[in-house]
């Protein structure tokens, strides 16, 4: 299973972008799916007071619930592996995962701005870089650099990378 992961700041297009990838590889007859992190603080939205919270609080190590084709699955704690796991456990070609700055699998970081740049000192393994602004040649030279109001190239890199040969 390959591994892809769209990170930057809030309000980025994390959420655009990962959906252009799914959309471009899925067409191509891959099975792809996605892992996105929950960064707004709290529970997501359907968690808290339900039977199944009840029975990962008297005891159960994993407690899920499963309706109408969704399965969520509540721990105390997940770890990189044991997520990953389930997705090659269901035959995933390919991994779309949004946010979790702090996994180490390849990276297309989103910078719309200046300031945004700073992420690039907070995360490793960037593959790509996806920008509305101008990019000096420090930056051109260190990473492959795709630009927000020209997306093809970057499309066509995509497919490239992650279809299988």
């Amino acid at each position: 299973m390959k591994i892809i992961q769209v990170v930057g700041y809030k309000n980025s297009g994390k959420t655009t972008l990962a959906s252009q990838i799914i959309g471009i590889l899925a067409s191509k007859g891959l099975r792809v799916a996605s892992l996105k992190h929950h960064g707004h603080g709290g529970l997501p939205l359907g968690f808290e007071n339900t039977d199944s919270e009840k029975h990962k609080q008297a005891g159960a190590i994993i407690a899920g619930v499963e309706g109408e084709g969704v399965l969520q699955l509540s721990a105390d704690t997940w770890d990189v592996d044991q997520m990953t796991a389930i997705y090659r456990w269901v035959g995933t070609d390919v991994l779309v995962i949004e946010g979790y700055k702090q996994f180490s699998f390849p990276k297309v970081v989103l910078i719309n701005e200046t300031d945004d740049l700073s992420i690039l000192q907070r995360v490793d393994n960037v593959t790509a870089i996806v920008t509305s602004i101008t990019l000096n040649k420090a930056f051109t030279d260190s990473y492959l650099v795709f630009y927000r109001n020209a997306l093809a190239p970057f499309y066509e890199w995509i497919s490239r990378t992650y279809v299988k040969k």
